[in-house]
């Protein structure tokens, strides 16, 4: 008989979809792999494939090792309550994935419900059964009593999600069940149970010939060391995509910086010229006090004036009485009286210009009073954006500080990570030796 040999195979569904890598089944595909190698089925049925990361597990060691294995995988690809419903991407993907890699296999995809397909399989006829569909406890047991009778004699069954932190039904059955034939099982990637319901040929040879307790072990340490290095690779990806997004803020921030001594200089230039125009608001403002004073002056001797017409007035009064006596006189002093009027007219006529351009002037200082407001409202506005600005770039600079310190939290993770991965190598080293 030959002997086990554990094997660091290179998986091909991963080039379509390198999800599988890191999927809930990916810590069992090295086991699995040496499992076709040694057993060498002749039929394998898996019940639920999903994605396929069990599936082209086995595919690649029925390619890589030249057996002569045909392989079923029953699924609706449609989804169930537990794992949910999803469209034709998931179909589409396993279907490429078989024409491009293992289109020369006896692969079949039956795309039925588990008690339909079962219907066309001959009792006894099966290697190895793969249980993998819906995780409740009622779905599992009647998965393993319905498909029992086409495993051949000596078969073995594998269980996934048998690990107790699923919180599946999965777990319940498997500890039921695992009791009462013999069995092994790993607790990694949600736990895979093997178990071996028509004979114990298989289980006898591996732990009494194979020593594979100690190959266990050595899975679960590597299967825990390729997602370990998994996900170092992709926390030192993610580090290397923040520190560009800090350099790309880092740029954003210094043209904003620009942007805001760019904007500051306009206002600085923009209150200059303010200031400019407050001057020559306050040079205007003397020049219409002093053109009021004249109009004040000017007043004052309008009404001189006009006291003066009043006397006058009292002088031709006392010389008409006089007409009789000084006709000759009255009527010159009657003409000297009309030019008179007619100064006096016009005299009127300027004060009514004059008061016009009064009001013009007391007008101009409400436009130019409701300007310096406007002017006051736009300046406070602008600081109260500045004074935005101001907060808005303490809070971005708060955030790359949170980010740095995220930075060096996670650096000092990956650190304790890469400790913890070699002293599991060292275990490795040690258990190999």
């Amino acid at each position: 008989m030959e002997k086990w040999m554990v094997s660091d195979p290179q998986f091909y569904s991963d080039r379509i979809n390198p999800a599988l890598a890191v999927s809930p089944w990916s810590g069992h595909r090295n086991f699995a792999y040496d499992l076709f190698a040694f057993v060498k089925p002749q039929r394998v049925v898996e019940l639920g494939t999903h994605y396929g990361c069990s599936l082209f597990c086995f595919c690649q060691a029925v390619h890589d090792l030249g057996l002569n294995t045909s392989i079923t995988a029953v699924d609706t690809w449609e989804g169930d309550p537990q794992a949910g419903y999803y469209d034709e991407q998931v179909w589409n993907m396993v279907r490429k994935t078989q024409s491009e890699f293992f289109s020369s296999l006896n692969l079949k995809l039956d795309r039925r419900l588990f008690q339909d397909a079962v219907k066309d399989v001959t009792d006894d006829s099966i290697d190895l059964i793969h249980i993998d569909g819906l995780h409740t406890y009622e779905a599992v047991s009647e998965d393993f009593h319905t498909w029992l009778p086409k495993l051949k004699e000596n078969g073995i069954m594998l269980f996934h999600d048998t690990a107790d932190y699923t919180g599946y039904g999965s777990h319940t059955f498997w500890e039921e069940i695992k009791v009462k034939y013999p069995s092994f099982e790993f607790h990694q990637s949600w736990g895979l149970g093997i178990l071996f319901p028509k004979g114990d040929y298989w289980f006898k040879i591996l732990f009494d010939k194979q020593n594979m307790d100690d190959k266990c072990q050595l899975y679960y340490f590597k299967a825990e060391y390729n997602l370990n290095k998994i996900k170092a690779a992709d926390l030192e990806q993610m580090a290397t995509e923040r520190y560009h997004a800090m350099l790309d803020m880092e740029a954003l921030i210094k043209e904003k910086d620009v942007a805001l001594l760019a904007q500051a200089e306009m206002l600085e230039n923009r209150l200059n010229a303010m200031n400019d125009m407050e001057k020559l608001i306050i040079e205007r403002d003397k020049i219409i006090e002093s053109q009021a004073k004249m109009l004040v002056e000017r007043y004052d001797a309008m009404q001189n004036l006009e006291g003066m017409i009043k006397e006058r007035d009292e002088t031709i009064q006392a010389q008409q009485r006089l007409a009789e006596e000084r006709y000759e006189a009255i009527q010159s002093m009657e003409q000297l009286i009309k030019e008179r009027d007619q100064t006096i007219l016009a005299q009127g006529k300027l004060l009514e210009e004059r008061f016009a351009a009064i009001q013009n002037l007391e007008s101009m200082i409400k436009e130019h009073d409701e300007t310096i407001q406007a002017q006051q409202r736009l300046i406070e506005e602008r600081y109260e954006a500045i004074q935005i600005m101001d907060q808005l770039i303490k809070e971005r600079d708060q955030t790359i500080l949170e980010q740095g310190k995220m930075l060096e939290e996670r650096y000092s993770a990956m650190s304790e990570m890469e400790q913890m991965i070699k002293e599991r190598d060292l275990t490795i080293e040690l258990l190999r030796k």
